[in-house]
């Protein structure tokens, strides 16, 4: 089996692409009406249109899907990712390494740093 793409909702197309591309960096392979494409590391993320977005609730405590972008530095990729306007869920980076971050859409993403890097540390 192997994982051929990712879907999220949302409600507004134009936000979504200005959110996922513009400030996330991600680049659009596809665009149509009701359906965004972008690359996202060996597969695709697929925004697709819905009528009404999800409420944050309780991060750590309800069931939910997560997208966790590895990235190098969760303090400077947070700290770059708040000056863009980003609204995190947490105050600073945790412990663990990792960040939450939510879309205009109420999707919650993380940025964490690798595995083999908690390791050394």
């Amino acid at each position: 089996m192997k994982l051929g793409h990712i879907m999220i909702f949302v409600n507004d197309m134009t936000k979504a692409r200005w959110f996922y591309s513009e400030l996330l960096g991600l680049q659009t392979l596809l665009e149509q009406e009701n359906k965004l494409v972008f690359a996202l590391d060996g597969c695709q993320l697929i925004a697709f249109k819905c009528e009404k977005t999800k409420e944050i609730g309780d991060y750590s405590n309800e069931a939910r899907t997560v997208l966790v972008f590895e990235v190098v530095s969760v303090e400077q990729t947070y700290k770059e990712m708040k000056e863009k306007g980003i609204q995190f869920l947490h105050d600073k980076p945790t412990q663990g390494r990792y960040a939450a971050f939510v879309d205009p859409f109420g999707n919650v993403h993380e940025i964490a740093e690798s595995f083999d890097h908690w390791a050394q540390i």
